[in-house]
Parts: structure tokens; sequence; C-alpha cells
């Protein structure tokens, strides 16, 4: 059974010369630093925008609501002030959940993320099931989730030490938002093989 937020198109984002991209890219950072350790931020800025379109009360999440390229970096900018990599990046999800609180906070809303740590030891690891389970809750609510991958496993075609943006899931296989583009990635895959630890963050919790 497939599951996927209600409208993925309003995650395109408008740029110079009219080009369309699906999502947003870490590149647009003014900064270096931003620009090399950003995918966190950027994967963060992405659902607030998103929640902020789709949930009346949550609309101060980005009061612009403009999917244009200029408005939306200074609204990545906003968020990295409280989803702020550290000298190794956001390697952590309870990281991106404070931060995306903290955030949500400062702009008079409320957030309660939850998170779902995946630790590195495969004993230690909660079943796919689990991990099948929380992200199809959060998209159930409407509400993309962060996933966090340190290592890629064989899947070629996620990057490792890396934030994306998991927008659907279906028999094991996830699209999913990253550096512009969507892509779809057998997330089973990456679950069983693997090397490190990583986590998946709903913004929303158990709320709806």
């Amino acid at each position: 059974m497939r599951v996927s937020i209600s409208h993925p198109e309003r995650m395109d984002i408008t740029g110079p010369g009219g080009a369309v991209t699906h999502g947003a890219d870490q590149d647009w950072f003014p900064g270096l630093w931003q620009r090399r350790a950003g995918c966190g931020p950027t994967a963060a800025a992405l659902i607030c925008a998103y929640l902020a379109q789709t949930r009346p009360a949550l609309a101060p999440l980005y009061p612009e609501a403009a999917m244009e390229r200029g408005p939306f970096t200074a609204h990545m900018e906003r968020v990295w002030q409280f989803v702020t990599p550290s000298s190794h990046g956001l390697h952590r999800p309870e990281w991106m959940a404070r931060g995306m609180a903290a955030y949500a906070d400062s702009r008079g809303a409320a957030l309660s993320p939850a998170l779902l740590d995946f630790p590195g030891a495969a004993t230690k690891r909660p079943p796919w099931e689990a991990v099948e389970a929380f992200v199809a809750r959060s998209l159930e609510l409407d509400c993309p989730v962060a996933f966090l991958n340190l290592h890629n496993g064989v899947v070629k075609a996620l990057d490792s030490w890396h934030w994306v943006t998991l927008t659907a899931l279906e028999d094991g296989r996830a699209d999913l938002l990253d550096s512009g583009e969507k892509l779809t990635v057998d997330l089973r895959l990456w679950y069983q093989t693997t090397r490190r630890r990583g986590g998946f963050v709903s913004a929303l919790g158990d709320g709806a």
C-alpha cells in the first residue's frame, strides 16, 4: 500500500528563469560551511514550509508562503539559526527534533517532533516493520519525514552522512527530495545494508 503526503507539488520551488526544483538545495546557502553542512537545515526548512502551507495554525513557520528561491533561501537561513550543524554536521536525530521545536517556538507556533533512532549495532536496531510504521504514520498525518543516513549501504542513489526529506512510501521504496530533485530509493535495502546509525524525525510527532 502506498502512503504519501497530500500535496507533494507544494514542495516545488521556482528559481531563476522559471526553473522548478523538487524541494530545496543546500547549495543555495550563501556561506561555504552552510553549503557543506546544510542538508539538515534544508530538510527542516522544507518540512516547515510544507506544514505552513497545509495547516493554518502552523502558517507562522513560513509566513511568506512563497515557494520561490529568493524568499525560500531567506527562510533556510532563519531555520539554520535553530537547526544548526556542529563541526561534524547535524549527525544526531535528536538535534533535528530539538531544533525544529525551537524554531517553531521562536515563530509563535508549536511542534512536538517524534524521532526514531537507528543504532549502529545491528542487534540493537528496531525491526523493519517499526521503521516502516514510523514513516507511514507521519505521512498519514500529511507530514514529510526527515531522514538521516550516515551510511548508504548498497543504495547508490543515497549520499552518506546526509539528511533528505521523505514524501511517500510503498512496499519498502520511498520517494524523497534531495538537492532539488525527486528520487525513489529502496529504503528497506538501506535498512538491510547500512553500517552506521541514522534516524527519522516527524515534525508533528503523534499530533494531527
